[in-house]
């Protein structure tokens, strides 16, 4: 068997996508790289997962929630022979007794992360290897009112237009935009669709573009001014932008029926989530951009679940 070049760890997860349910079982197998050869004092796993939260606009560091952590000897004290050993494993996706799973998520103020972690502390001289890798929990949840798609129908004209002060309006070049988006009720595994069709504009259009907020929200409570947080108290929010896609482009023919269908990105989004202390909801807009700077939005708020 030839030398190694250098010793190291890998873990390998059985499903290639690295996507687990609460109580499943999650199996894999380390393979441990021994250069030369050399003892050591045991084989550690750790899975955890881990809700993050910050202030936005605020440097408090903020507790991190506990929300699995699992620790498994997976090799007893030893020796391992010059070369490559695999060493199989398997833990069970099961949350915190006060603390339930949440879905992964990747946010800008909050992050819900699950890790699998494998510590190796090797004889007198040699230093520890450590080795982490991410994994996804998805949590499904029985939903009666997501079965059923109800379309939202919007009709967009100067007059109809916020925070225009109605003496303005009559010097907004015409347009008329109408469609539907099929549903706001929306699961997180089908894509967003719907259509819209420009009927009339005066001014030639440049573009035509779908945007993807999350809206973040963390209680201002927990940047440490108060002790008591259970009851969340104000909320910090802000609005970050996840997707843009542009549907059309140039001055698009008037009457044409333009499709809307926009993919939701993994780990970027989550099942609607409002808890006492933090929240992350979602919104869709619909941006028709004209050659002469001007721009018209329609903005969605839009509901995200993960059914059975």
């Amino acid at each position: 068997m030839a030398n190694p070049e250098h010793s190291g760890i890998e873990i390998q997860l059985s499903r290639f996508d690295r996507i687990y349910r609460p109580l499943e079982t999650v199996t894999g197998i380390l393979l441990l790289t021994a250069k030369d050869g050399w003892s050591h004092t045991g084989v550690t796993l750790n899975a955890t997962g881990t809700a993050t939260l910050q202030l936005p606009s605020s440097s408090n560091e903020i507790k991190p929630r506990i929300l699995m952590n699992e620790s498994i000897k997976v090799l007893e004290s030893g020796r391992l022979d010059m070369g490559v050993t695999k060493v199989p494993f398997s833990f069970t996706v099961k949350g915190q007794k006060e603390n339930a799973l949440l879905e992964t998520y990747h946010g800008a103020y909050i992050s819900v992360n699950y890790v699998v972690k494998v510590t190796v502390e090797r004889g007198v001289m040699k230093r520890g290897l450590e080795k982490e890798l991410e994994f996804i929990v998805e949590v499904p949840q029985r939903k009666k009112d997501v079965s059923t798609a109800i379309p939202t129908e919007f009709h967009l004209t100067p007059s109809t237009l916020d925070k225009v002060n109605s003496s303005v309006v009559g010097r907004v070049p015409g347009f008329d935009i109408q469609g539907v988006l099929h549903r706001k009720n929306c699961l997180i595994n089908l894509p967003i669709m719907g259509e819209v069709v420009i009927n009339s504009s005066e001014n030639v259009i440049e573009c035509i573009d779908l945007q993807l907020v999350r809206v973040e929200s963390v209680s201002k409570a927990l940047g440490g001014s108060s002790s008591d947080v259970s009851k969340g108290g104000e909320m910090a929010k802000e609005a970050t932008e996840i997707e843009s896609l542009q549907i059309a482009i140039g001055d698009v023919v008037r009457g044409l029926t333009i499709p809307i269908y926009m993919v939701l990105p993994r780990v970027y989004t989550c099942p609607s989530l409002k808890t006492a202390t933090f929240q992350v909801e979602f919104e869709l807009n619909l941006q028709v951009v004209f050659e002469d700077g001007y721009m018209v939005t329609e903005n969605f708020p839009i509901s995200l679940h993960r059914t059975q």
